[in-house]
């Protein structure tokens, strides 16, 4: 790790604090030097003059640039599988190549966009729109036969808008294959000569389930391009956070517990979901925490949550853990399904609840916030599948109710309002969302987007899919999907 955090030293400092510019040789190097080491990738991007790459070195961001030569650059995937989908998507939207690179399928572009590399300064008209997706099974695919089955929207349900392509030569899943891009809403483009304050509205709406981490991850990322510390969270910042994680666990919760059958548990999750989502209306103005930040344009904010709220989420939880672990639970019914372990975390460089909940040590809380009572430690037994997902997703939902119990009594929002002339610079912001860590990066000038980024757990997890569907029946699927906690938004973008 530290050879390669040296080598990235090397390069020269940029206007952001912590990244540096490489040259082709010095990049080429750190790729080598990656192999034999465990530092963690978080994140690879182009804002088309250079590619990015954001790494975690202890509790510090570190970013390595390199300047795009002939529309290429050198692949990160061989070293760093989880590079993968973002070096298939900077294909897609600025035509650069990673040379060397493990995969080369479209991420985004289904054939059906009226220009090619729509980012790029010239972008050329793009062919003709293909008649359908093609897949290509593979040899053991073939050989075993039997049915293909697929999971999404086109199947007739209320899926994500994502397509899985499933292999079943007998009753368990052999061959699994991601269709992405339908979610794509070209945030990339549309972010670019925004005022902050547009741009913060966006963010919001990135993805409803972790809503207020991108909003914190993007408020870091513009203090930080402000000449300000990013990166540490007072008790407002917490009190939002932790309440929207409060949210997203439950309604999972919820729903798992619908899909288990377990009536008494999916009333009583969504019971609270919606105790809490009022809660939220009534004390910010949304329920679902949209442009809760002062950088959205929300004024001054007093953040308090009564007292009767607090008891009754202090009984729900009691009653969910007795109800989840009790015999015939959810717990049990859910032991053993779709399995994630810590290998498999490590090998594409997932963190957040779902890497936790394998057995990964990954968890940016205490960095970014010391709430006075410092963060609970402990978990449930982590053995990566559907019932460790979601009893830890049921422990932090008591760790949230605590800490917004032992916090100032009425914090409050005040952070001022950025205007047009907010100024330039360039920053990043990482918040710990629901399902993982949520990154921002920004470069501003003269208080607009200049080029923008997000990095988000589901990317990571999307395509970890083809290892945790692997032997699983096809009607547990839906259970598994909803236990990752994937934002198909939130990948395309």
């Amino acid at each position: 790790m530290t050879q390669v955090a040296d080598l990235i030293r090397r390069g020269a400092p940029a206007v952001c604090n912590g990244r540096f510019v490489l040259d082709e040789g010095e990049w080429r190097d750190m790729v080598a030097a990656l192999s034999r080491s465990d530092l963690p990738l978080l994140g690879l991007w182009s804002d088309g003059m250079q590619a990015h790459a954001l790494f975690m070195e202890g509790t510090h961001p570190l970013m390595a640039s390199v300047a795009v030569t002939d529309g290429r650059y050198h692949a990160l995937s061989p070293v760093r599988a989880g590079a993968s989908a973002s070096e298939r998507i900077m294909q897609d939207l600025w035509g650069i190549e990673a040379m060397g690179a493990t995969g080369s399928a479209p991420w985004l572009d289904q054939g059906r966009w009226p220009v090619t590399w729509p980012l790029c300064d010239r972008p050329p008209p793009a062919p003709a729109p293909p008649d359908g997706v093609e897949f290509t099974d593979d040899a053991t695919m073939v050989r075993a036969g039997g049915a293909v089955l697929g999971h999404g929207p086109a199947e007739g349900d209320f899926n994500a808008p994502f397509h899985l392509r499933l292999g079943l030569p007998g009753e368990r899943i052999m061959q699994v294959q991601p269709r992405m891009g339908y979610a794509h809403r070209g945030l990339c483009a549309r972010m670019r000569g925004m005022t902050v304050a547009q741009a913060a509205r966006l963010v919001a709406r990135i993805d409803a389930t972790a809503t207020v981490a991108h909003q914190q991850a993007f408020a870091g990322a513009l203090a930080a391009a402000g000449g300000e510390q990013a990166g540490k969270m007072g008790d407002a910042d917490l009190f939002v956070g932790e309440l929207g994680r409060i949210a997203t666990h439950l309604d999972t919760l919820a729903v798992a517990a619908e899909l288990l059958a377990d009536g008494r548990c999916a009333m009583l999750a969504a019971t609270l979901v919606e105790r809490v989502r009022q809660t939220c209306g009534e004390m910010c103005g949304s329920r679902l925490l949209f442009d809760v930040l002062p950088s959205a344009g929300a004024g001054e904010r007093a953040l308090a949550i009564p007292p009767a709220l607090l008891a009754e989420l202090r009984d729900g939880c009691k009653t969910l853990q007795r109800l989840f672990w009790r015999p015939r639970g959810m717990a049990m019914q859910a032991r053993g399904r779709g399995i994630l372990s810590a290998d498999i975390a490590r090998h594409w460089g997932i963190a957040g609840c779902v890497g936790r909940a394998g057995g990964a040590e990954s968890d940016l809380r205490p960095y970014i916030s010391r709430p006075s009572g410092g963060w609970p430690e402990g978990y449930p037994t982590m053995t990566g599948d559907v019932a460790a997902r979601l009893a830890l997703r049921l422990h932090e939902v008591e760790t949230a109710v605590e800490m917004l119990s032992t916090l100032d009594p009425t914090p409050r929002l005040t952070a001022p309002m950025p205007g047009d002339d907010h100024g330039s610079g360039e920053g990043i912001g990482c918040v710990e969302g629901p399902a993982g860590p949520v990154w921002h990066w920004l470069r501003v000038e003269n208080g607009r987007v200049a080029a923008w980024w997000c990095g988000d757990p589901s990317v990571l997890l999307f395509q970890a899919l083809p290892q945790v569907l692997s032997g699983a029946v096809y009607e547990d699927v839906p259970l598994i999907l909803a236990s990752l906690g994937l934002s198909a938004a939130s990948a395309d973008l």
